[in-house]
């Protein structure tokens, strides 16, 4: 690499999550755009004469462009694996949002090639990243709380996706409770032993596509943990994201955001700001982390910190919970 500072990147994708990967690459000197790639060749032109990069409706020229160290797959997530693929074998650094792949055979692929070529992959699970949540799991992980017990996670969308995007999401499971997953096992460091799944329709379009939009997951752990997970696809007050630990020796919180920290008390009441709309703004920070990272993994030859193991188990996890959702029982992880 001919700059052993700066990471020079394409960006695969610019629409729903290609749009974060700008704001992040917009806030991080040490990331440099050499290339975007986005099936509407108007819209990479736009950003291309921002970033005053290369851009293309396909990504060939973008794999074969030798200014480019890594690729950032942003786009759909039918796509991903065959990107992953083409980016590693091109000898590109990669680093994809998630899903990596459809099934574990597709996972285990991708890390293979990996390793094979000795090239950087990252998986974006940006929760890891945010500077509340990776302090709570921090804190747990030291004793701060003692023995923990209970483990609570809430994430309610905001604003509701499109139908075009829950068509092609792989499922609320998938999409959405997979992050709370590698979240829990991101803060107590342990496999649960058995998952029980409920979920139930609100939205009539969702249900037409044979999705939940309204599920809880309950997790036992063999420490006995429990962990419950509530997720719903429609916040109308906001982007509910909350994180509780609870222990023998104390509790922890991670809580929602706001813009402002003022609150107004009157006769009338207590008035509060309303919390971050959307994921762009309340993970701004973890996706500019993240990607931060990502440089250093490619650059300065630091582990990646998100391992196979990782990403197997959040697949492994989430599709056990889709089961048992489906199939009404709890449901053991094999060889627990």
């Amino acid at each position: 690499m001919t700059d052993t500072k700066k990471l020079r990147v394409a960006l695969f994708g610019l629409g729903r999550a290609g749009q974060f990967q700008i704001q992040s690459i917009r806030l991080s000197p040490g990331v440099v755009l050499s290339h975007v790639v986005d099936v509407d060749g108007e819209r990479a032109r736009g950003v291309a004469e921002e970033f005053g990069c290369a851009f293309s409706d396909t990504t060939d020229a973008a794999l074969a462009d030798p200014e480019v160290d890594a690729v950032i797959v942003a786009t759909p997530t039918g796509e991903h694996f065959g990107q992953i693929m083409a980016g590693l074998k091109a000898g590109k650094a990669v680093f994809t949002e998630k899903p990596l792949g459809n099934g574990l055979d597709e996972i285990d692929a991708c890390f293979e090639l990996a390793a094979e070529k000795g090239l950087p992959l990252f998986v974006g699970f940006n929760r890891r990243f945010d500077p509340s949540h990776s302090q709570l799991a921090e804190r747990v992980r030291s004793g701060a709380i003692g023995s923990p017990q209970l483990l609570r996670l809430t994430s309610r969308d905001s604003p509701l996706p499109s139908m075009d995007y829950i068509r092609t999401s792989h499922g609320i499971f998938h999409d959405c409770i997979v992050h709370d997953l590698d979240m829990i096992r991101f803060i107590v460091g342990e496999d649960p032993v058995e998952v029980y799944s409920v979920g139930s329709n609100f939205n009539a379009d969702i249900a037409a596509l044979n999705d939940w939009d309204n599920v809880v997951v309950t997790l036992r752990f063999a420490s006995g943990l429990l962990a419950s997970i509530d997720v719903n696809r429609f916040a109308a007050y906001g982007y509910d994201q909350r994180i509780e630990a609870f222990g023998d020796q104390g509790m922890i919180q991670s809580e929602n955001r706001s813009s402002e920290s003022t609150v107004y008390s009157s006769g009338a009441g207590v008035t509060r700001p309303v919390i971050d709309f959307s994921f762009p703004t309340r993970y701004r920070e973890a996706y500019h982390a993240e990607l931060e990272v990502f440089r250093r993994c490619v650059v300065e030859e630091e582990s990646v910190p998100i391992t196979q193991e990782d990403v197997r188990m959040s697949y492994i996890l989430s599709d056990l919970a889709e089961r048992s959702c489906k199939e009404g029982v709890a449901l053991k992880l094999e060889g627990s």
